[in-house]
C-alpha cells in the first residue's frame, strides 16, 4: 500500500466568525501576493491556509488580532496541526505562508504597525523529510489498470490515466489537454510520440512556465481512441479532452474532477494513486528505455537532470544487476 493522504476538512468553518481586522489583513496580504503575479493557485492556497491558522485563532486563542501575537502562539497552533496529523511538511508549508504575511506587513504597514516584527524568524525550524511511503506501480500492474478501467467502461479514467503515464504531466496540465493536440500533425520521432503546443506548467507567477509536452503514443494512443468513440456517442463538443458534465451538458474538467479519478483508480484497485506516481511511472519507462539523462531532462522540462534521480523508480538492485550481468573481473595477471 502506498502512501496516505491526511484530509482537513471543516477546518474553515469559522472563517465568517473570525474578527474583521485579521480577515482584513489576510485580504490585503491576497492582493499584495496578485501584485506580485502570484500564480492565481498558489494565491489560492495561501488563501486557504491563512483560513485554517484564524480560524484556530478564533476557537482555540481568543480570536487575538495578529499584530499582538507572541511566539507562543504560533508553537501553539503548530503542535495543534500535529495534533490534526498534519506531517512536518505541510506545517513548514504554513510557517513559512504566515512567514510571508508577517514580512508584508513589516513591509507595507510600518506607519500602523512600527512594533511589529515578524515572530516566525525566531521559531526553530521545521525539519521536513519523506513521511509516506510513495506509491510504484509497475509496468504489469499499470497495465491491469488501465484494462480494468476500459472494462468497468471508464474510458475516459482510463484515457486520463494513459496520458498521465505517457507524458509525466501533472493534472493542471492535463486539464489544459486539447483533442487537436493528438492528431498526425502532432507527431515527431518517426511517428513515436506526440509534441503538443506549448502548455502553462508549474512556475512563478500567473503565465507559469510554458512548456511542449511529449507523449508516447503507444501507450496513451489505444485509450485515446476509446475516448474520443464515446465522446462522439455523447455528442461532447467541448475541445477539452477531459470533461465533466454540467446541467447544461459537458464542460471542461477541473481539479474536482481530476482529483475524482484519482479517487476512483485508488478505490477500485486497492491502491494510493496520485498524479505524481504517474510522473515517477514516465520517468522510470524513459530510463528503462536506456534514454540519456539529459534527454529525460529535455522531455520534461527540467532546469538539470537532478529531478531523474527524484523520479526514476528503478531499484538499486535492478540497476546493479544490469551492470554486472556482463560485467567481467579484470585478470590481475594480466600485464599491461
Amino acid at each position: 500500500m502506498g502512501r496516505g493522504t491526511v484530509y482537513n476538512d471543516n477546518l474553515t468553518n469559522d472563517w465568517e466568525n473570525v474578527s474583521e481586522q485579521n480577515r482584513r489583513l489576510v485580504r490585503d496580504f491576497i492582493q499584495y501576493c496578485k501584485s506580485n503575479d502570484k500564480s492565481p493557485q498558489t494565491v489560492k492556497q495561501y488563501e486557504e491556509w491563512l483560513k485554517v491558522f484564524f480560524c484556530w485563532n478564533y476557537t482555540e486563542n481568543d480570536d487575538k488580532f495578529f499584530i499582538n501575537l507572541k511566539r507562543r502562539d504560533f508553537v501553539y497552533y503548530f503542535g495543534w496541526c500535529r495534533d490534526h496529523g498534519m506531517s512536518a511538511n505541510r506545517i513548514a508549508t504554513l510557517k513559512s505562508v504566515l512567514s510571508s504575511l508577517s514580512t508584508e506587513i513589516e513591509l507595507l504597514y510600518e506607519d500602523l504597525y512600527p512594533n511589529f516584527h515578524n515572530q516566525l524568524r525566531a521559531l526553530e525550524p521545521v525539519h521536513i523529510a519523506p513521511v509516506r511511503q510513495k506509491t510504484v506501480i509497475s509496468d504489469e500492474e499499470m497495465a491491469k489498470i488501465l484494462q480494468g478501467l476500459v472494462d468497468s467502461g471508464e474510458y475516459q479514467v482510463a484515457c486520463y490515466l494513459a496520458l498521465a503515464c505517457a507524458s509525466g504531466s501533472r493534472k493542471a496540465e492535463l486539464l489544459q489537454m486539447r483533442v487537436d493536440f493528438f492528431t498526425s500533425e502532432h507527431e515527431v520521432f518517426n511517428g513515436y510520440m506526440y509534441c503538443t503546443p506549448e502548455i502553462r506548467t508549474k512556475g512563478r507567477g500567473k503565465q507559469g512556465k510554458m512548456i511542449k509536452k511529449y507523449v508516447i503514443k503507444e501507450l496513451f494512443d489505444p485509450f485515446l481512441n476509446l475516448w474520443l468513440e464515446k465522446r462522439k456517442e455523447l455528442k461532447i463538443d467541448t475541445p477539452y479532452l477531459f470533461v465533466t458534465k454540467h446541467d447544461k451538458g459537458y464542460v471542461p474538467a477541473t481539479i474536482s474532477t481530476a482529483n475524482s479519478f484519482a479517487k476512483k483508480i485508488s478505490k477500485s484497485f486497492d491502491i494510493e494513486y496520485y498524479a505524481h506516481s504517474s510522473r515517477h511511472f514516465f520517468c522510470t519507462s524513459l530510463k528503462r528505455m536506456k534514454l540519456p539523462d539529459d534527454i529525460i531532462t529535455q522531455i520534461f522540462g527540467w532546469a538539470n537532470s537532478d529531478m531523474v534521480k527524484v523520479y526514476s523508480d528503478i531499484p538499486a538492485e535492478e540497476m546493479l544487476g544490469e551492470f554486472f550481468t556482463n560485467f567481467k573481473i579484470p585478470n590481475k595477471d594480466t600485464k599491461t
